[in-house]
């Protein structure tokens, strides 16, 4: 399960889910690659108005997509 917490590192190396990231205005890259920091972090840097929904809409795609 992800959390604000998690790593975004670790989201795109565990899962498929860039479209997802990208479909919601949330590029998940820095100019080094991937996003270094808490997902957490990274949402309130693009300043999402619900991360909490972010958050439960990724993990339903994931859930999805690991049945």
């Amino acid at each position: 399960m992800i959390t604000k917490d998690t790593p975004v590192e670790e989201i795109l190396q565990k899962y498929d889910v860039l479209i997802y990231f990208l479909e919601n205005g949330v590029s998940p890259f820095s100019c080094a690659g991937a996003f270094p920091q808490s997902l957490g972090k990274l949402l309130e840097i693009k300043k999402v108005k619900d991360p909490d929904a972010f958050i439960d809409g990724l993990n339903k795609l994931i859930e999805e997509s690991t049945r």
